[in-house]
């Protein structure tokens, strides 16, 4: 048996487009019509192919000499256009910096040594953005960002509500009866219209023997609805189960399929509003805690700990509401717990949570990265959550912080208005400026400053003021006044505008209110607290006073302002005692008019009325409730809570005359076992009585628990939980303001250019902006040149921007470092430019000018951490990749046609590779063995 080798050359030939011919090579040396690129290995010797020539490249940079020459690209071929040397400039200039940021990582460097590469790279960086984005050339373009045929937000404004979808509530068999549904189950559906509401009452009870299984509870339900005459329906929602997997090995292995589960979901019809009522409800707590093993190997020096952020949800008695059960699957359930929601793996801590006046939770954090899909600008900025009471996020707001920023104190006013307060350091646009801001540039730079913004109910900003000092300072405890002021307490390491520093850190109360036209007047600033370092525990509102909880130099100390005139007025001072280093947790006021006060010490003798609880060892909670005025009276009382370990409280919260402790537990506590490692703890203290009224203990992933913020609602627990289903009105299409949706504040920028030869126009964002309104400053900044769409993708309505004809091209241009606009909306820099595709079949541009490459690299790139350093390099090399592109752009181009065409015929006619001759040949060995050679 014979094979045919020419039969696999052939085809290999077919393939790959190269011919059988076997002619032989040429002698003749190719006429050269391009100049040799840098980086190709030849007899001469460039810094981008001899690293001699780089390492000096780079010791030059670092002496301060600069990266781009274009004397320095040197040209081979005669007559070569400009171009090129203009091309080689940009890609050793990349390449340099490249090998500058390289240096970062090299052994034995000491911080100076790493500011000192920094700096050098930074203006390196700087000098290469700058000749890249005035770079001329007559055959190709190059643009720093990318190219492309559309601009088009990533950010979107929802274009409908959005059904509302439960948990699931069965798994398996949908036919069975579905547990949330047994009992006494009786809510009210209200569904408002044009004006009109319609009340629909829905008892379980009413269906009789009939099954309660999803299909029976969602026809009875619909059933009430069309009844009613409201258009609203409720439904069944389906998820698939899916392969159910165990690790063999490391590796996945299907084991079988995993049942569906059903869902509730309320398809509310457009125009209406619905809002769930319980019939019967029941207390509830809020807690946010971290969970998981922050240190797993014991070692301080690495960074292995995986931990992550809850908002869990306890019902606190079962008097009229039955208690929750234990959902399947769920890890670390107590019993009480009615769910436990995981947030975004870039919240880190979360700092204070508030019951909002319709059923809802608000919550303060920090957060390091993209949040609910919005990307932050600087390191660390402030998210401010708003859930409903059955645990989904209704809506995330930033800050918009250009540098750091932490959300240290929170509160919500009665008509559902939300303060909050913190530090934050570097810019933040938009904010009102104090006389003695930390700055963004200076010595005092790096210093944080107080600030305090204001939410309307829609999480829109309304306003944003920033006071501080020369040093550091921060605002820890917020609360609002009875006509609309909204009072701070904070710390200081300097004196605040019109205050005098009293020692360490100073505590201060300060007050704004804004007029009839919005303007935001400082009421006073005041320095509160002794020589010593001091910090405030908690602020509450009284009438016309505030009430100031104080650790001062290690005591607990109350103070009682009238802040009616012009100027806080001290009416009362307590010193409850040194608290033997513990701290104030929480301060707040009682039904009863008493101010309650909590936190945790060693001190067993605290002077805070008659003791109806004693110490238990350690450290313990305290909490403590004495008359609003602070002269002491027989109904002071105080109590402790903990047990032989240290026990500390981190957060206080009063609903209905009830008090609520929150904790991290040391080792036993009364009547509650350890469950993990860390675990937190929950307990209602009648301090009056001394008496535990309830309690949990609980922990969480890997066995540890950190809790951090509580929250009580007196009415806020009900069947509804069960279900699923929110109180009060269900979430719609929520805010359209991009500064609202976005980290992007009032006053950041981007800039737009139409065609090459106009400028570029600045674009200011405002603090209503809308997608309507950008798109009408993007017509205008252009010139009308651009085609400005709000398109539907996914379910939301986002800005579309194309050039308004063929001819024309958009170039888009971040704002300035801070207070960039571009990027938050998701739009990358670059250039805009419709495209057509050219006899030969390329994709050109349709302007009819040279081919646009886009370099893809940021303005900003950075060398503060690892992820920064791969981050930087990574775009380093894919510019240096697009400038190679380029060349050959530029190469093909400065080659003849005929030339081009008889390279390809020769292509054609070329000889196939030895590895496949010497393949085929081992192939027909083999078979002349098998078949004896006939």
């Amino acid at each position: 048996m014979s094979f045919d080798a020419s039969i696999l050359t052939a085809y290999y030939n077919a393939r790959s487009g190269v011919g059988t011919s076997s002619s032989g090579a040429s002698t003749t040396t190719p006429t050269k019509y391009a100049p040799t690129a840098p980086w190709t290995p030849s007899g001469t010797k460039t810094l981008s192919n001899d690293t001699s020539l780089m390492s000096a490249a780079v010791k030059n940079a670092m002496l301060g000499r600069k990266l781009v020459d274009e004397n320095a690209a040197k040209l081979d071929l005669a007559g070569a256009s400009n171009d090129y040397r203009k091309l080689f400039a940009l890609y050793q200039s990349l390449d340099t910096l490249n090998g500058v940021a390289n240096q970062i990582s090299g052994k034995g460097l000491t911080s100076v040594d790493k500011d000192r590469i920094k700096s050098v790279f930074a203006k390196g960086l700087a000098e290469v953005t700058t000749y890249a984005e005035s770079l001329k050339l007559d055959q190709i373009r190059i643009t720093r960002g990318e190219a492309t045929d559309k601009a088009q937000t990533k950010i979107g404004v929802p274009k409908v509500a959005p059904d509302y979808v439960t948990p699931p509530l069965v798994t398996g068999d949908v036919s069975q009866p579905v547990d949330a549904f047994q009992g006494d189950v009786q809510f009210n559906i209200s569904v408002k219209r044009i004006g009109v509401t319609h009340d629909i009452p829905i008892d379980l009870s009413e269906m009789g023997s009939t099954p309660r299984n999803m299909a029976n509870v969602v026809n009875f339900i619909n059933d009430k609805l069309a009844d009613a005459g409201v258009a609203t329906r409720v439904a069944s929602q389906r998820t698939p189960g899916g392969d159910r997997t165990v690790q063999v090995n490391g590796k996945a292995v299907k084991v079988g399929t995993n049942p569906d589960s059903w869902a509730l979901k309320v398809k509310v019809d457009s125009g209406d509003t619905v809002t769930f009522q319980p019939v019967k409800t029941a207390g509830s707590v809020y807690v946010a805690q971290s969970v998981g093993n922050p240190d797993p190997d014991g070692k301080s020096t690495t960074n292995d700990g995986v931990t992550n952020r809850q908002l869990l949800k306890f019902q606190t008695d079962t008097t009229d509401v039955a208690a929750p059960g234990q959902a399947l699957g769920e890890a670390n359930w107590v019993d009480g717990r009615l769910w436990s929601e995981d947030m975004d793996k870039t919240v880190g801590t979360v700092h204070a949570t508030q019951v909002g006046p319709d059923g809802s939770v608000y919550v303060l954090a920090d957060v390091t990265g993209k949040v609910s899909g919005q990307d932050i600008k600087g390191t660390q900025d402030v998210a401010l959550m708003k859930y409903d009471s059955a645990g989904k996020l209704m809506f995330t707001r930033t800050l918009g912080a250009a540098s750091t920023a932490s959300g240290l104190a929170l509160a919500v006013s009665a008509d559902g208005e939300v303060a909050v307060a913190g530090k934050v350091t570097g810019g933040l646009a938009g904010a009102t400026e104090g006389a003695l801001n930390s700055g963004e540039t200076g010595s005092f730079a790096t210093s944080s400053d107080s600030f305090v913004t204001l939410f309307d109910e829609e999480g829109q900003e309304v306003w944003t003021q920033r006071r501080g000092a020369r040093q550091n300072d921060e605002a820890t405890s917020i609360a609002f006044g009875a006509d609309g002021e909204v009072y701070v307490a904070g710390r200081s390491q300097s004196a605040l505008p019109g205050t005098s520093a009293l020692g360490d850190w100073d505590s201060y109360i300060e007050g704004f209110k804004a007029d009839a036209k919005g303007k935001v007047s400082t009421l006073f600033t005041q320095s509160v607290g002794s020589s010593g370092a001091d910090r405030p525990g908690g602020l509450v509102v009284d009438g016309d006073s505030l009430v100031l909880a104080n650790n001062e130099n290690g005591r607990a100390v109350l103070h009682r302002f009238d802040v009616s005139g012009t100027a806080p007025v001290e009416t009362g001072v307590r010193d409850l005692g040194d608290l033997q280093g513990g701290d104030i947790s929480g301060l707040a006021l009682n039904d009863d008019g008493q101010v309650v006060i909590a936190g945790s010490t060693r001190n067993g003798a605290l002077d805070a009325g008659d003791i109806t609880r004693a110490l238990g060892g350690g450290m313990d909670a305290f909490v403590a409730q004495v008359s609003a005025d602070l002269t002491p009276t027989a109904g002071d009382s105080l109590a402790y809570y903990g047990g032989a370990g240290d026990d500390k409280v981190t957060g206080l919260a009063v609903a209905d005359g009830k008090v609520f402790l929150l904790g991290q537990a040391g080792s036993d506590l009364p009547d509650q076992a350890a469950l993990g490692k860390k675990d937190g703890f929950l307990a209602q203290i009648d301090v009056a009585a001394g008496a535990v009224a309830w309690s949990r203990r609980f922990t969480g992933k890997d066995g540890y628990a950190t809790p951090t913020a509580i929250a009580a609602d007196a009415v806020g627990a009900s069947v509804l939980d069960r279900i699923g289903l929110p109180q009060g009105t269900l979430s719609g299409t929520g805010s359209q303001q991009i500064t609202a949706l976005t980290s992007i504040r009032a006053g950041d920028q981007f800039q737009v250019r139409a065609g090459e030869g106009s400028s570029a126009r600045t674009i200011t964002i405002e603090a209503n902006e809308t997608l309507e309104t950008l798109a009408n400053k993007v017509r205008r900044a252009s010139n009308y040149q651009a085609k400005v769409d709000i398109v539907t993708v996914e379910g939301t309505r986002r800005l579309k921007v194309t050039p308004i004809n063929p001819r024309s091209t958009l170039e888009f241009f971040d704002g300035k470092t801070g207070k960039d606009a571009l990027s938050l909306l998701g739009v990358s820099e670059g250039v805009v430019r419709s495209t057509t595709t050219n006899k030969d079949g390329k994709t050109v541009p349709a302007d009819g000018g040279g081919q646009i490459f886009g370099l893809k690299m940021d303005k900003d790139l950075k060398l503060d951490t690892a992820s920064d350093i791969s981050h930087t390099l990574a775009e380093l090399a894919t510019a240096m990749g697009v400038v190679r592109d380029a060349y050959k752009e530029l190469k093909d181009l400065s080659t003849p046609a005929s030339v081009k065409n008889a390279e390809k015929a020769k292509a054609a006619s070329g000889k196939a590779p030895a590895y496949l001759t010497n393949q085929i040949s081992n192939y027909q060995a083999a078979l002349d063995r098998l078949t004896g050679g006939g």
